[in-house]
C-alpha cells in the first residue's frame, strides 16, 4: 500500500511539473506573438499615414520580427497543445507548414529591412510583411471571441 501512495505522490510530482513546463512554453509563446503583433504596429501607423515616417522605428520593429520568428519555431513542443493557449490543435499536427511560415516571415522582414530606405518604399514593401500574418492567424490561432 504504502508504495502504491509513493507511485501516486511520485505521478502527481512529474504531472505537476509537466503542467508547470507546458505553462512555461504557452506563456513565452504567447509573449513572442505579442512581440510580434507589437513591431507590427509602428510601421502600419506610418504607412496608413497616421504617424510620421521613421526609418529606425521601422528598422527596428522589422528586427523585432526576424527575432521573434525565429524564436517562435522553438515555442510549439507537442506538450504545449493543451493549457491557456490560442494555438489550435493544426499547429501541432501540421507543424512543418507551420514552420515554414516562420522561416517565411523571418525571411520577408530581412528583405523588406534591406528595401526600406524611405516612406515611398514602407509602403510599397510593407504589404510583405503583414501579408504573413493572416496566413498564420486564420489556420493555426483560435478566432478572437
Amino acid at each position: 500500500m504504502l508504495r502504491v501512495i509513493a507511485g501516486l505522490a511520485a505521478l502527481a510530482v512529474c504531472t505537476t511539473l509537466v503542467m508547470a513546463q507546458n505553462s512555461a512554453v504557452i506563456d513565452q509563446r504567447k509573449q513572442a506573438m505579442k512581440a510580434l503583433g507589437g513591431a507590427m504596429k509602428d510601421p502600419t501607423t506610418m504607412v496608413k499615414g497616421e504617424a510620421p515616417f521613421d526609418l529606425a522605428k521601422v528598422q527596428a520593429s522589422l528586427k523585432t520580427i526576424r527575432e521573434s520568428a525565429a524564436k517562435a519555431k522553438s515555442l510549439f513542443p507537442d506538450d504545449s497543445k493543451v493549457g491557456e493557449t490560442d494555438a489550435l490543435p493544426v499547429a501541432f499536427t501540421d507543424k512543418a507548414d507551420l514552420m515554414a511560415k516562420f522561416d517565411k516571415l523571418a525571411a520577408d522582414a530581412g528583405a523588406v529591412a534591406t528595401a526600406v530606405k524611405d516612406e515611398a518604399s514602407l509602403k510599397a514593401e510593407w504589404a510583405k510583411v503583414g501579408a504573413n500574418c493572416g496566413g498564420c492567424h486564420k489556420v493555426y490561432r483560435k478566432p478572437k471571441t
